[in-house]
């Protein structure tokens, strides 16, 4: 993703100062809010094992608003969509795009994890996104994200 590659060390990641500052996890795992996908900024967050890049994720909504969480799905799978032709959503029905976020959004109203890929995929990574919900405190958060993942061998 980006100017980023699977393997990399936290150093590596860092060295691409055009994206940066990043913030690094009590773990080692770092982040930034200055990438771009399809022309919008985004929090990108770097997993590491065992000192090297494994997993990249995107994160494009996590807040309190159902409405905004479903307009950033919509985005999200148009932006897929654009980057990387049709897309799977499984368990999800419509005859558009729209129709599709409608539908994500009242299962994931319900606690439903609701999730969406391209259809072909190339042999050095595996993307695909999710959108869900988790409640802290009695306050209910959505998230939308994409994963960037090393395939696994």
């Amino acid at each position: 993703f980006g100017p980023w590659h699977f393997g990399m060390t936290a150093a590596e990641i860092r060295a691409v100062s055009s994206h940066g500052p990043y913030r690094t996890f009590k773990n080692g795992d770092l982040e930034t809010y200055n990438a771009t996908l399809c022309d919008q900024k985004q929090n990108v967050q770097f997993y590491l094992r065992g000192g090297h890049l494994l997993r990249i994720v995107v994160v494009t909504y996590e807040g309190t608003g159902l409405k905004e969480a479903t307009n950033t799905w919509l985005s999200t799978y148009n932006c897929l969509a654009k980057l990387h032709g049709a897309l799977e959503t499984p368990g999800l029905r419509g005859e558009n795009a729209r129709a599709l976020a409608n539908q994500a959004e009242a299962l994931v109203s319900n606690g439903t994890k609701v999730q969406m890929a391209p259809l072909s995929q190339s042999k050095d990574r595996f993307i695909f996104s999710s959108f869900d919900s988790y409640t802290v405190k009695g306050v209910t958060i959505y998230r939308v994200w994409i994963n960037y993942d090393k395939p696994s061998p």
